[in-house]
């Protein structure tokens, strides 16, 4: 089993909620109100509720990439839009922050799989594809937190450091991996090997990290899904409104990757068209071109750039085996040619950071991949971003509202 597809996901949520909500007339108007929670404690409500899970991350995927993209430097601000000092690189604790967002997926996948395991016998709950989703959701909603947030809080608790998010995140992708086992659920098993890949990376463990991503097809992608409900602002704003663009950055020197693809927005007298701001060019990013594009959380060949970032970190000794990774994803993934592999590991790591942001351009990472990298030292090490801010701190009203920080 997959996880529910675009054309299921609302279909599901309002059976659901009818079979919770049903009422006598087939066409009686009056409201039924809220929910009640005795309701929702039955199996007929798990589809449900996992729909909103995955509905919850996607929306705080999706309404967190403009801002990241802009303080990642992959794609320019080149509109008319008031987004402070972020293009700039300075990034303040007010709420032009996907924060609420991202803590509405947290707390709901994790609460929805306390619920789940209080419906379900723990036989049916060990081999349930919805209690294996809803552990990928609660997964990839911590990562995302400790990959965005320069520190965090749970559920109104004290500041902790955004690397608890990680470890949380790997407790809820190891628990998804076994029922998806249990359950012969290929998807979702390799959905949790890839995200737990990438926060065992986070944590240090590269060993682990290139273990798990080995399990991960080349092909495979796990997806926040968007439709015409909810939908790629991206698209919208670099198509309709030519609000961002891609000059100006890293991929302008890189027309004909197809990772990053992009082309120059002209007039009709094939003057190059400016931005919503009327002086920036207007390179016009490719890679969503409909409302309804989804965005990667995870894919095979991430995983393959991250099995070669685990090599180089085992000095000069690991160079040809990550050219061999970086060149698997390249030739097999995108149809590309494939790198000269170099023979200084100065050379390899700047070979990799860059492979690593193509793939994962405008998804989100980028201003984590250069957050940890700027930490390092030695050839791993890359300030690019040097002098900006590099994530979000927690924002003024959660502040506000947290005792925790009150004096």
């Amino acid at each position: 089993m997959t996880h529910l597809t675009k054309t299921t996901r609302l279909a599901t949520l309002a059976a659901a909620v009818m079979a919770v909500t049903a009422c006598d007339g087939l066409l009686d108007v009056d409201s039924p109100g809220r929910i009640g929670d005795d309701d929702l404690a039955s199996a007929d409500a798990i589809p449900g509720m996992v729909v909103g899970m995955q509905y919850d991350m996607s929306q705080a995927v999706d309404g967190g990439l403009e801002i990241i993209s802009m303080a990642s430097m992959e794609l320019f601000h080149g509109g008319s839009y008031g987004w402070s000092e972020i293009p700039r690189g300075v990034i303040e604790d007010d709420d032009s922050t996907p924060w609420s967002s991202a803590q509405q997926a947290r707390w709901v996948a994790e609460q929805g799989i306390v619920r789940i395991g209080e419906i379900l016998e723990p036989a049916q709950f060990a081999q349930s594809p919805y209690a294996a989703e809803a552990n990928v959701w609660a997964g990839f909603a911590n990562r995302y937190l400790g990959e965005v947030f320069c520190s965090s809080v749970i559920d109104g608790g004290p500041e902790i450091d955004h690397a608890e998010h990680f470890s949380r995140a790997e407790g809820y992708f190891t628990d998804a991996l076994a029922i998806a086992q249990a359950a012969g659920l290929d998807d979702l098993e390799n959905a949790a090997y890839a995200g737990r890949a990438t926060v065992r990376a986070w944590q240090g463990n590269w060993t682990g990290a290139a273990n798990d991503a080995e399990e991960v097809p080349i092909g495979f992608t796990w997806w926040a899904q968007l439709d015409t409900e909810m939908r790629n602002e991206i698209t919208y704003e670099t198509h309709s409104r030519f609000e961002y663009s891609v000059w100006g950055t890293l991929f302008e020197d890189h027309p004909d990757d197809p990772r990053a693809p992009w082309e120059i927005e002209l007039n009709a007298d094939n003057s190059v068209a400016n931005g919503a701001n009327g002086s920036t060019p207007h390179y016009k990013q490719l890679k969503y071109t409909d409302r309804a594009d989804d965005i990667a959380l995870a894919k095979g060949t991430e995983m393959l750039v991250l099995r070669a970032e685990a090599a180089l970190r085992e000095g000069a000794t690991g160079i040809p085996a990550a050219y061999a990774l970086m060149n698997e994803a390249r030739e097999d993934g995108y149809g590309m040619d494939p790198l000269p592999v170099t023979a200084t590991l100065a050379e390899a790591w700047a070979d990799l950071h860059y492979e690593r942001l193509a793939t994962n351009w405008i998804e989100g990472r980028a201003l984590w991949d250069y957050r940890r990298w700027s930490a390092e030292t030695g050839p791993a090490q890359n300030n690019e971003l040097d002098g900006r801010a590099l994530c979000w701190p927690i924002p003024e009203s959660e502040k506000d509202a947290n005792v925790n920080f009150r004096g």
